[in-house]
Parts: C-alpha cells; sequence; structure tokens
C-alpha cells in the first residue's frame, strides 16, 4: 500500500469534509489490520491523521465557549476509539467513557520506540557476555529501586544487584528482601516464562509476588481478590494533604471494573502500546489495593509490553516515569479531571514519551559503557605485562565486569566455564588466574567461593597514556 500521504493543512477537514472522513476511517482500518495480522513489519506513518491535536483539558482553559462542542465532535468521530472504560470523577456525579483520538503525534512515538527497540536488541546482541549479564543486572536493579522510589519505598541498588547476580547466577529464587519481586522481573527477559492475567485471581498472584513482604499488615488486601473498604491518592508534598482521586468503591464494583480492563487489553485489534497505556491509567484509577498499585501497575504494564518488545524495553518504564515523575503523576491528576471527560490522548502521549526517555536512558548508558569497554580493549591488548594470549581474554572478562557490572568480581567457576569454551583448559586457567592476582592486577573479593575483580588502578591509572 506504500504511504498514504494527504495534505490538508486546514483542520476544517477534519470536521467537515465528509469524503475525508470516510476515507481518513477506512484507510485506518486497512491499516490497523494489516498491522495487527503481521503482514507489515514496518511502521506507517499516515499524514491524514489529526496534525498538532491538543488535549481537551487544554482546550477548555483556553477555549471554553466552544470546549463541550469539541469534546462531542471527537467522542463522536468515526475513528475515535471508545473503550468501553468508565470512570467518574472525584465528587462529581457525570461518568465518562474512556475514549482516545488518532493522530500523528502518538504514530510518531510509537514509531521512535520501535526505533530504539531494535536499537537495544542490536545493542545488547553486540556485549560480550560477561557484560550482557552484568548489564542486565543494572536494568533490573535500576527499574526495582525506580518502581520503589517512586512510591516511596526504600531499597538498596547495591543490594537489590547482589541479589539480582546471586539468583542470575544460581538459576534460583531468593528468600532475601525484594527476593520474589527481582525474579519476576527477570522473568520478562524468557519467552513464555510469565503469561498474561487471564482473570482477577491472575492479578491478585502477580500481587503477591511483586509486593511480598513489602506491604505493612493493616494494608494487606481484606477482600476475597481486592480491597474491601475505600482508599485515596492525595497529593504529595502538601500540608493540606489534598485528596486528588479515590479509588473504585467496594471489591464487586472492583471486580467489574478490573474484568472490564482485562478484556479491553486482550482486544488485539487495537496496537499494543495503546492498550498498554491506557491499561495503565486505569489501573491507577480502579486503585484495586490499598498499597502497593503503582509497582504493580507498571509491572503489569511491563509484562504487556514484553510481548512484542525487547525486554530492555519492557524494564525502560519505571526508569523513564523516574525521569519524569511529574510528567508521569500529572498525566493521571489531568486525566482524572472533569474537564477532561474521559479523553486519553494526553495520558497515552505522556506514558509513550516517558516509556520513550527510559528506553534513551539505556541506550545512552549502554553506549558510553561499550565505548569505555572498547578503549580497556585497546589498552589490555597492548599491555607487555599480559605475555599471553590467556592473560589478555582473563583481563578483557574483568574489564566487562568493571565497566557493565561496577566491579563486583566474577566467581572463577564462571571464568573457567567461558574459557573452556575457547579450549582452554581448567588447570590452565586456575594458574593464569593465580599468576594475575600476584602480579597485582586481580584482587580476591572471596574465598568461597572464589571471586576475583579487577584491581581498581589498573584501568583508570593508565587511561591518560592511551588517549
Amino acid at each position: 500500500f506504500g504511504i498514504v500521504s494527504l495534505n490538508f493543512n486546514s483542520n476544517l477537514y477534519f470536521y467537515k469534509n465528509k469524503a475525508y472522513n470516510k476515507l481518513k476511517m477506512y484507510i485506518n482500518l486497512i491499516y490497523m489490520c494489516l498491522y495487527n495480522v503481521k503482514k507489515i513489519k514496518k511502521w506507517y506513518i499516515f499524514d491524514f491523521m489529526e496534525r498538532d491535536m491538543e488535549y481537551l483539558f487544554k482546550v477548555y482553559y483556553k477555549n471554553g465557549e466552544h470546549y463541550l462542542d469539541t469534546y462531542k465532535k471527537r467522542f463522536e468521530f468515526e475513528t475515535t476509539l471508545k473503550t468501553g472504560l468508565m470512570i467518574k470523577p472525584y465528587r462529581k456525579t457525570e461518568q465518562f467513557q474512556l475514549y482516545y483520538m488518532y493522530n500523528n503525534d502518538t504514530a510518531r512515538f510509537l514509531e521512535m520506540i520501535r526505533k530504539n527497540d531494535t536499537t537495544l536488541q542490536s545493542l545488547e546482541d553486540a556485549l560480550p557476555e560477561i557484560a550482557k549479564r552484568a548489564f542486565l543486572v543494572d536494568v533490573i536493579s535500576e527499574e526495582l529501586k525506580n518502581s520503589n522510589d517512586l512510591e516511596g519505598v526504600e531499597t538498596n541498588k547495591y543490594q537489590i544487584a547482589e541479589t539480582t547476580r546471586h539468583m542470575l547466577e544460581n538459576a534460583s529464587e531468593s528468600n532475601s528482601r525484594l527476593g520474589s519481586m527481582i525474579n519476576s522481573y527477570m522473568l520478562l527477559r524468557g519467552a513464555g516464562n510469565l503469561k498474561l492475567p487471564s482473570d482477577v485471581e491472575d492479578i491478585r498472584k502477580i500481587y503477591d509476588k511483586i509486593t511480598d513482604g513489602e506491604i505493612r499488615k493493616n494494608c494487606l488486601p481484606d477482600g476475597t481478590v481486592f480491597r474491601k473498604d475505600a482508599v485515596f491518592v492525595q497529593k504529595k508534598g502538601t500540608v493540606s494533604n489534598e485528596i486528588l482521586h479515590r479509588g473504585v468503591m467496594g471489591e464487586e464494583n472492583i471486580i467489574v471494573y478490573m474484568n472490564n480492563l482485562l478484556n479491553f487489553l486482550r482486544n488485539e485489534t487495537i496496537s499494543l502500546l495503546l492498550r498498554v497505556a491506557i491499561g495503565h491509567y486505569y489501573f491507577g484509577y480502579i486503585h484495586p489495593f490499598y498499597d502497593g498499585n503503582g509497582r504493580v501497575g507498571r509491572f503489569l504494564s511491563s509484562l504487556y509490553i514484553k510481548q512484542e518488545y525487547h525486554y530492555f524495553t519492557a524494564m525502560s518504564l519505571s526508569r523513564g516515569c523516574m525521569l519524569s515523575s511529574a510528567q508521569y503523576y500529572n498525566a493521571f491528576r489531568d486525566t482524572n479531571a472533569i474537564y477532561n471527560r474521559g479523553e486519553m490522548n494526553g495520558f497515552v502521549d505522556s506514558f509513550l514519551e516517558i516509556l520513550l526517555k527510559g528506553q534513551e536512558d539505556i541506550i545512552q548508558n549502554l553506549l558510553e559503557k561499550k565505548n569505555k569497554l572498547n578503549t580497556a580493549d585497546e589498552f589490555i591488548k597492548r599491555d607487555e605485562r599480559l605475555d599471553s594470549l590467556l592473560k589478555k581474554a582473563l583481563m578483557f572478562m574483568f574489564a566487562q565486569d568493571y565497566y557493565f557490572g561496577g566491579n563486583a568480581g566474577i566467581e572463577r567457576k564462571m571464568i573457567i566455564e567461558i574459557a573452556k569454551r575457547d579450549n582452554y583448559p581448567e588447570l590452565k586457567v586456575k594458574k593464569v588466574l593465580s599468576e594475575l592476582n600476584q602480579q597485582g592486577l586481580l584482587n580476591t573479593v572471596s574465598k568461597r567461593p572464589l571471586i576475583y575483580r579487577m584491581e581498581y588502578q589498573y584501568l583508570d591509572g593508565n587511561y591518560m597514556e592511551i588517549e
């Protein structure tokens, strides 16, 4: 079909040209059908979608006289996505159905996320083994810490990284704090290890895993699946503790709303990230638990994102939310407001922009470390103290840990396993590791198990010479 481009510069066409509206509707449907049956692999950006759309809550402030007319036209437009998900703003009697209007801005975000996803995949594929494992630990640790920080839960990134590293190396779960949450995020990297929730009981199981040991007893769910009583979201950092939102009242209602959400998330005629963004808002709106809603909501979103994207993209959400925390919380506030009347465009764009920022932060981090590793590799190759290929190969392994793993150290058994693939015998590897330790190039971190790490001054003290 190629790229369809209808350059109508006047928004008059958007509302008044019926033939144009029909054409737009049919091509939108063709595009969605092709995309969802996987017959096209490329995103096509259609110039006929609405340009420079102003969010409804901004229209309210700028042009109150035409605000309701604008809402009606948008909601009743033929290609508007009506979600069937209902909300009622706090202390108001009116209910609104969440709706979304397809537009160029969102399409551009989607294309950029796809491009970044491909970049993340390529960068990870190019990493050597130890760097790849160490960077995975760093990404998981950062994502968990950010998700907890957003909820005001104190965690130590070093401790999270140590637990993650232990679980990864031993392929086992941990009983330590956050062990269950770490294991859940680790499973995001595998294919088919985590299933999407099929009912509200699955949501509860995910909640139990993600928040295990982190919720005060008086804040645990007291209903069959969810909470029974009211829960309020208050404005942070204010003396008045102003109430911004009240979650859905009554467990029976919560179950109905959550089932509606799950049905919406299963609707594959809607592109995945659009479903996830709208679903992320609606989970926060429902607020099914007394505590832990943010952490569980972000994990659920990551779980759905992983269905079509690289796990680094799935694990970039909390990172992006932390980088843009004000934007994140404001998006909920504006979407909850009565003058927004259920329009989802503002929230969807904020969600996608936040995800994009998380991706870009990982990419930048990865490129910086990769460049440092390349420079270290050149130095190692020229270092005359390393008088054998095996010594150079081993020091390159430790350079990977130095930059990607924070120089936490590598177990000797892992080094032996990797060296064996290059036909180096175990006894030879043990001997050379001992020699490097005696030369002062490696330090012993622990003896049981035997763990080595690079001497801190080895690279830092020699960079000026290289450059």
